[in-house]
């Protein structure tokens, strides 16, 4: 009796630890996709504020190169 009851324990013991095993095999994808995903988000956030950066500079470089061939334009035509 003893001996059967062991068995069915055992049985029992490797049904769950198999079952443990399929979750963790199930949930390590969708950890690493998201750990994933969360690398790329830190990328593209940092290039988007370098590219805002970069935007305004830009514009404030346009705007002064505006000013200068507008003093130019002035100085030519006094003399």
């Amino acid at each position: 009796m003893q001996n059967l009851e062991a068995s069915f324990l055992e049985i029992h013991f490797k049904k769950f630890l198999f079952f443990i095993f399929l979750i963790f095999l199930l949930a390590l994808p969708k950890v690493y996709i998201g750990i994933e995903i969360y690398k790329n988000s830190v990328k593209i956030n940092k290039l988007l504020n370098e590219y805002y950066s970069l935007k305004a500079e830009n514009s404030i470089l346009k705007s002064k190169i505006e000013k200068i061939k507008f003093k130019n334009a002035i100085n030519s035509y006094q003399f």
